[in-house]
Order: structure tokens, then sequence, then C-alpha cells
């Protein structure tokens, strides 16, 4: 018998039937879990918009304190899938409902505290619907979308059509490709008179998954789309540039000159709240995460809060030179004054509030 349930955390599923259970993906599960338990408020009401197994959910009712978990699957056989592992977690079967994200949001008169959508593909079929069953007060959706060959440029056809937005196929992909989803969550929640707050953002393995405050009020939305904008990259000599507004306002590379390549329209905002963030670190060590979950973690935790990010291999390419020490750049550019870091979109560039001058500078120093 035990052989045919997996375990994660505190919940327990069948490893048998129709419904999709990744293993692979538990890091995001439990940074879910620990964010959740962050955020302290146990009396929500929270919605497992795509269930499958429910394992998420179920999670959230056990492990983060969650007493009100309603979860949805539209596929019949993987509702039977989670109608059985809710029984075999003790959570009551009539939360479960076997329908579609939009049948439900259209004729429920629930709304909800927390809502976490995690897809097979790409967020934009539901977010739509989603918003008409957030709840009155601050609320959260956790979104996560695995269509990342759309959102970073590998199908930029599909990135119009599915996002309204540019993406870029080159070093800065993973983070322009988060902050397009950001930022057509928040276009679509500014139609619901909804603005947003990002407390954390990871881009990790083949997933984006973002975690989102939504405010209501004229205000909280127009600071919102205040925040949307564009991002130009010098394929000359690799700096960059993060504009906010309705059209790109720099064309034209102020470093060399160059035509800019221009990825967008998306969030140019803030992506995380380090002392939510450091709470959930926090969460992750008293669950026993695994190690490289806790250090995924803190490197979000620690990484500088400023759009887009220097690559030293493109860098180092352009200027016909080796490769350098990561951290003979990083403590040049800290001697200099300036913020540095590395960074969770990719593991060989690093963040900075230097200029392009200056990172060129350290590369040949670190030599």
């Amino acid at each position: 018998m035990d052989n045919d349930i997996y375990t994660e955390g505190k919940a327990k599923v069948y490893k048998t039937g129709m419904s999709f259970l990744n293993p692979n993906a538990r890091a995001s599960r439990d940074i879910s879990v620990a964010f959740v338990k962050a955020l302290g408020v146990g009396k929500t009401a929270l919605l497992d918009a795509t269930a499958a197994t429910g394992i998420r959910g179920i999670r959230y009712h056990l492990e983060a304190g969650i007493d009100d978990v309603s979860f949805l699957e539209i596929n019949d056989r993987a509702y039977a899938d989670l109608a059985r592992n809710l029984a075999m977690n003790s959570i009551r079967g009539e939360c479960a409902i076997n329908t579609s994200i939009q049948e439900f949001a259209n004729t429920t008169e629930r709304n909800f505290g927390i809502i976490d959508l995690d897809p097979f593909g790409g967020i934009s079929p539901y977010i739509y619907d989603l918003m008409k069953v957030i709840g009155q007060g601050s609320s959260y959706i956790m979104a996560t979308a695995t269509d990342t060959a759309v959102l970073c440029g590998a199908e930029s056809k599909a990135c119009l059509r599915l996002y309204d937005a540019m993406p870029l196929h080159n070093e800065l992909c993973h983070e322009t490709g988060m902050r397009i989803m950001i930022g057509y969550m928040a276009r679509i929640a500014a139609q619901f008179n909804l603005g947003i707050r990002v407390h954390m953002a990871l881009s990790y393995m083949h997933y984006m998954r973002a975690f989102i405050e939504l405010k209501r009020g004229n205000g909280a939305a127009m600071s919102t789309v205040s925040s949307l904008g564009y991002v130009g990259y010098c394929n000359s000599c690799k700096a960059v540039y993060c504009d906010s507004g309705n059209v790109p306002k720099t064309r034209d590379c102020k470093a060399c000159g160059s035509r800019l390549q221009i990825g967008g329209k998306l969030w140019t905002g803030s992506l995380s709240n380090k002392s939510l963030i450091g709470d959930v670190v926090a969460n992750l060590s008293d669950q026993e995460a695994e190690t490289k979950t806790v250090n995924f973690a803190a490197l979000i935790r620690d990484e500088i809060d400023i759009p887009f990010h220097y690559s030293l291999p493109a860098m180092t390419r352009k200027m016909h030179i080796g490769s350098v020490s990561m951290k003979s750049v990083i403590d040049t550019i800290e001697k200099e004054g300036y913020k540095v870091s590395r960074t969770q979109f990719d593991k060989d560039s690093i963040k900075t509030n230097a200029e392009i001058d200056c990172v060129l500078s350290a590369i040949k120093k670190a030599q």
C-alpha cells in the first residue's frame, strides 16, 4: 500500500491514477507553503484553481493552517483521484468541485483571499476569470507559467498573441519573461480596479511563479499601470535600459549609440518584499526543506531589487577576453560604492546599480 502513496510535507497522495504530479516541482510547493505561512492569514478562504492530485491545497490546509480550501479540477477521472486524496488526508470532500475555472468564476458567489494557479502551460486563459473571485480586502494570487518558450522568446509570435508583449530571446530572457507575465497580470487586474504588489517571483527549472498581492481602488490600479514599461538591450555593448511608460523612451544606446532591441510591455517595478521573503526562508528551514530550496530562496532574498542584469559571459565574449571570476567583479564594483549581487535569473549574471562603463572596467580588472 505504501508503495502506491507519495508523501510530501504532511500531505499524502496516491501515485496511481490520472492526475499529473511532478515530484521535481516540490521546491515550488515548499516555497508556496512557506509563503502562505508567512502571510499569517489562516482564516481566509483559499482556492486551488488547478488542483490535479490536490497536493498543494492539502499542504496549505495541513501545514499553513488554511481551514477553508476549495479545489477545482475539470477532468472527470482526475477529479476522482482528487476526491480519494482528500479523503486520505481527512479533508471534507464537498470542497472539491468538478468544473472549469471559467464556469466556476462565472457562477459562484464566493470570494477568495488566496488563489493558487498552477496550470499546464500559460496563465493567460485564466487570469481574467480569477479576478472575478478575488476577495474584497487585500488578497493574493500565486500563479505559475510553464510556457517559458513563449515568454522567453523562442515563440515570440505566441507571446504577442497571448501576452500582448514582445519577449527577448537572449541572456535577459528569463527576467523579461517573468516581467511580461507579471505585466499581463497587472493589466488585467487594473481592468477590475485592482492594483498589484509583487512580494516574490521565482524562475526555476522550467517554470516561472509570481506571488502577488491585490488591492482594490483606483489609486492602486493607476499606480500599477504606471509601473508598466519596456526593456532596451544593446547587442553591441550589452548595456541594459528599463523605462516605464506607454512607449519605449530609450531607443538608442547611451553608451555606444547602437539601436536597442526592445522588449515589453512588462512590469518594471519591484519583484520582492525582502522582509516577507526572509520569513519564507525561515519557514523553509523549519519545514526541513531541501538545502538547495532554502539556498534558492535565500538567493532571491539577497538579490538586488532592480530591473535586469548584466551577463558576464556575454560581455567577455564581446570584449574578446576569457572568462573572469564573478567574485572579483563583484568585489571591484562594491569597492566603487555600488550595490551588486548575484541573480536567480542567470547563474553567470550580476545585478548592479552601476553603469555599464563601471561593469566593463571591473571585468577588465578581473582578468
